[in-house]
């Protein structure tokens, strides 16, 4: 789940309604138009809407993601002209959400959303005309009386595969003194038997994103995923991993993968290969 947004909100440009005088419900697709240029050909821009509390904690409510050499056409993308400002329409995530009375309504511009996004390849600036930007919230009228909607739990023995989610991933966050941040997601290795068979299938693996402030073609993703099936002496694993990292003109994508019988490899096959950013 998104965590308090304060550390990105301080890198963004924000903008803050008035405390509100009593709840407001939205439900929909939050639409957010904005004037902007940036001083270089290839640019995106974010848009995430918060909610923050008096006490000045920000939690995320919806965002909007645009390449903005999308702007018109994602099948014929082209590049930005610098300087030259441009109206783009980006429409936020659907949401249900109730604003609550005394709160006020964030929404932040920026152009970078590492790690949810790879980063541009050179850091662009953008520039605002505000006075042809908005927000449209798409507000729900509240009814004067409405019954609680049931939501349905099913337990876990009616979830197949449930044992397989074994412990929840381990997130961590680290930064280093010459600026390197990593985000890591541990999953630790999980098993199920399959009732009716006697297999046992096993699951686990590893994820992590990596990039030095300032160096947006330092940027890392990395991803291992190990499985197995076992039943009396038939046992077999996988092991699949891959790396992606960037220059400014191209993705270099490193795969591999292992299969094993037991404690012999059975197959065993690792590829490189690079793909234009094509103005990403």
């Amino acid at each position: 789940m998104p965590t308090e947004q304060g550390e990105d909100d301080a890198k963004s440009a924000v903008f803050n309604s008035p405390p509100l005088d009593s709840d407001m419900e939205i439900l929909g697709y939050p639409l957010a138009r904005i004037r902007v240029a940036s001083n270089v050909p290839v640019a995106k821009l974010a848009v995430r809407m918060t909610e923050v509390t008096p006490e000045g904690k920000s939690w995320l409510v919806s965002y909007g993601l645009l390449n903005l050499t999308h702007r018109t056409s994602h099948e014929h993308p082209s590049a930005l002209t610098p300087g030259e400002f441009y109206d783009v329409d980006i429409k936020l995530f659907m949401v249900a959400h109730r604003f609550k009375r005394g709160h006020r309504i964030r929404i932040a511009l920026s152009e970078s959303l590492w790690p949810l996004v790879w980063p541009s390849p050179e850091i662009a600036t953008l520039s605002f005309q505000l006075g042809a930007s908005s927000i449209t919230l798409p507000l729900r009228p509240a009814p004067a009386t409405e019954a609680p909607f049931p939501i349905p739990v099913l337990p876990s023995t009616a979830q197949p595969f449930a044992g397989m989610m074994g412990r929840p991933p381990e997130d961590a966050a680290h930064r280093a003194p010459d600026g390197r941040i990593t985000v890591k997601r541990d999953s630790p290795e999980a098993s199920y038997v399959v009732p009716d068979v006697g297999t046992t299938l096993t699951r686990g693996g590893s994820e992590s994103n990596e990039i030095t402030e300032g160096q947006p073609n330092s940027c890392v993703w990395k991803q291992e995923s190990t499985g197995g099936f076992k039943r009396g002496d038939w046992d077999c694993r996988s092991r699949v991993a891959y790396e992606v990292t960037s220059t400014p003109t191209t993705f270099v994508i490193k795969e591999s993968l292992k299969l094993m019988k037991g404690e012999e490899i059975f197959f065993e096959q690792e590829a490189v290969s690079t793909i234009e950013r094509n103005l990403v």
